[in-house]
């Protein structure tokens, strides 16, 4: 197999699925993953994983519709969803094994006192492995080019594919505190991290009729890393 070759017939395909971002990383780069959360725990043979961003409208996060953000992030989800499933078949048909990670739910481990959940796979520190970005004081990734307003999806394969360099710039400014400020949870330390059991209770809300909708962004809208779409129309 032509490897560069393959690497790229490989980003091309995922971007044609529908993803904006693609990067790649090595499992050697996950030796700090929780327990039971490493690619080599999910696959014994795993050599790479696939990391796949899509976008998100930057109107969505400056509107008051808590319903567009709503439909946004769900179609997100889901779409991302559909593309690792089919990067997964095209991974396999080159003679590989491949396991797509859900982008959010189904996820296995919760911890109902702390309201505290974690999937399969961080994606978030893993497209910090593939080079999509870096994470913000949020815990959200920060891209180069969307700033903060991406979904993010896993895939695992145990075939060798060469890794993306990390991106290296500060994406996420030292001295900055305008997520951990706009929190109105008081949900950010500031170390990368979040505190689910006090930002579960806002991140949701319901309408009149009782359908559930996303009731908090403070922290994606006020980020002024807004990746390059943000300053071309500034």
């Amino acid at each position: 197999m032509n490897t560069s070759l393959f690497r790229s017939q490989l980003k091309s395909y995922a971007i044609k699925m529908g993803a904006d971002l693609v990067g790649i990383a090595s499992t050697s780069q996950f030796a700090e993953a929780p327990k039971g959360h490493s690619p080599a725990d999910l696959m014994p043979n795993a050599r790479s994983v696939i990391v796949l961003a899509q976008r998100l409208p930057r109107g969505a996060f400056n509107t008051h519709l808590l319903t567009a953000l709503t439909l946004v992030h769900q179609d997100a989800m889901k779409r991302l969803d559909h593309i690792a499933y089919k990067v997964a078949c095209f991974l396999e048909d080159q003679g590989g094994e491949a396991i797509p990670i859900p982008a959010d739910a189904p996820y296995t481990d919760w911890d109902e006192s702390n309201l505290h959940g974690m999937g399969e796979l961080s994606h978030r520190h893993a497209a910090v492995a593939a080079g999509l970005g870096r994470l913000g004081k949020n815990s959200l990734l920060i891209t180069p080019d969307y700033g903060n307003r991406v979904n993010l999806v896993s895939i695992v394969t145990d075939l060798e594919i060469e890794p993306d360099p990390p991106v290296t710039s500060n994406l996420c400014p030292q001295g900055c505190r305008l997520c951990i400020d706009s929190c109105p949870a008081g949900a950010l330390p500031g170390d990368h991290t979040v505190v689910q059991k006090l930002c579960r209770p806002i991140l949701n809300t319901k309408l009149p009729r009782g359908f559930t909708v996303l009731g908090c962004r403070a922290c994606r809208q006020i980020c002024p890393a807004g990746g390059k779409t943000n300053a071309a129309a500034s």
